[in-house]
């Protein structure tokens, strides 16, 4: 006897979802026969799932199949080769019963009564029930001991084709921000969960390369952020040297489908905006950094996503679309930077001016010019880069920072309006004089 399990006689169900396109599926099913059974057919699993990594405890299984013989026009004729089958012309009121003999480039048969064999006939098709052994839907196909079956078994399996991701929307005012999270979950894995318990893995696993990724046609839709105190949707915690995110309420993932579930509200936290050049730069770079600590509101690892920036237009009070950014997975009290676009009214202009030998050392000056042309102050980083070593700063028009041995930056407010120079000088030891003799 067989006995066919489908999500109908699902007790508990819960799926964890990992960066990278794969999930991890767990389901408790109850069984139960009234008849001794010899196989099991295993249904509504995922179209995608990975063979090898299915777990199942409860039942002994002596073999295992994965049935993806689903229905379609060819593959159901094929079933009926050397079947009778019925052919109905309509417009004469005629039915022709034929032995089918080969539907390969179109319908070959012969005549039950006549023997004559006919070709591509005229008429409907009409068939028999579907064949044994035809599948309407993907299943696991276990041989077991014939038995009784009054039991709950646990199944376990890794799918791909179901992909996450942290997106981000932020809104900038004028010294605080507000910060919406939300988990995008894309499920193409083929087939539904139902009422399922839903985790989060933040992190790299590895994988093996054979296991082909899917692409993904990113369609992300946001909401407006709401600032009202809500109950944190998901819980954190680390695991395995990953985070995990649990979320606190069943939900339903259906194939073929894209769904959006809020995880962050942040409100009133600070950020510091400035512009960024270096010696290489035709425009300034407009960042924005944010602390990722608690006095700040925050505090938690964010995953790896995109953040949409926006900004109130002061005129009408609507908001504009600035910039985004992506960030990978970023942990608790570390900083938050996102590179928005390009300053329009702040043009700079750097150039060594020149370059000299004395007493066996060299001397490099220096210059960034820096002209604001906004009605604001603005904050400006010079990340300039030295590359000769065993150098000494000799003179410096503003206060600097040494971040690396080859690496200084200057923090630098220019007032709305008018320019600043910066300029500075070095001194380069251990100058070698070669004298070529002649």
């Amino acid at each position: 006897m067989r006995l066919q399990s489908t999500n109908n006689d699902c007790e508990k169900l819960s799926i964890t979802l990992y960066n990278g396109g794969f999930g991890l599926v767990k389901e408790e099913r109850s069984l139960h026969s009234e008849a001794p059974v010899a196989e099991i057919q295993y249904m509504d699993v995922a179209e995608k799932i990975e063979t090898d990594s299915i777990i199942v405890s409860g039942v002994k299984i002596e073999e295992f199949n994965f049935d993806y013989d689903l229905v379609s026009q060819q593959k159901l004729l094929e079933k009926y080769l050397d079947h009778v089958v019925t052919i109905y012309d309509k417009e004469r009121g005629e039915k022709t019963e034929l032995r089918l003999l080969s539907v390969v480039d179109g319908i070959i048969g012969e005549k039950v009564d006549t023997k004559e064999i006919v070709m591509n006939p005229v008429g409907e098709l009409i068939l028999p029930s579907l064949p044994s052994g035809l599948m309407v839907k993907p299943a696991l196909i276990w041989n077991i001991k014939q038995q009784l079956l009054n039991q709950n078994i646990k199944v376990s399996y890794l799918t791909q084709g179901i992909k996450w991701n942290g997106n981000y929307v932020l809104e900038l005012q004028q010294d605080t921000f507000q910060l919406t999270g939300w988990v995008q979950i894309m499920n193409q894995s083929g087939t539904t969960y139902n009422q399922a318990q839903l985790k989060l893995i933040a992190g790299e696993v590895n994988r093996v390369d054979d296991i082909l990724q899917p692409d993904y046609d990113e369609l992300v839709v946001y909401s407006q952020i709401d600032v009202k105190e809500e109950e944190e949707s998901f819980s954190e915690k680390s695991f395995a040297d990953q985070h995990m995110y649990t979320l606190n309420r069943p939900v339903q993932l259906k194939n073929q489908q894209e769904k959006q579930i809020n995880f962050l509200n942040i409100v009133n936290g600070k950020y510091k905006k400035y512009y960024h050049v270096n010696s290489y730069s035709e425009q300034p770079t407009i960042l924005i950094e944010i602390e990722n600590c608690k006095g700040n509101g925050m505090g938690i690892p964010l995953p790896k996503g995109k953040i949409k920036v926006y900004q109130e237009d002061e005129v009408d009070q609507t908001l504009e679309f600035t910039g985004e950014d992506e960030i990978s997975h970023i942990p608790k009290d570390e900083l938050v930077k996102l590179t928005i676009g390009k300053a329009f009214d702040i043009v700079t202009k750097n150039r060594e001016r020149r370059r000299y030998r004395a007493y066996g050392k060299e001397y490099v000056d220096y210059v960034y010019e820096i002209k604001n042309k906004k009605s604001e102050m603005a904050m400006m980083k010079i990340d300039h880069s030295i590359y000769e070593k065993n150098w000494e700063m000799k003179e410096s028009s503003h206060t600097f920072e040494q971040e690396s041995s080859r690496n200084i930056v200057f923090w630098i407010d220019v007032p709305a309006n008018e320019e600043t120079v910066v300029s500075f000088t070095y001194e380069i030891s251990n100058i070698i004089e070669i004298e070529v003799r002649k």
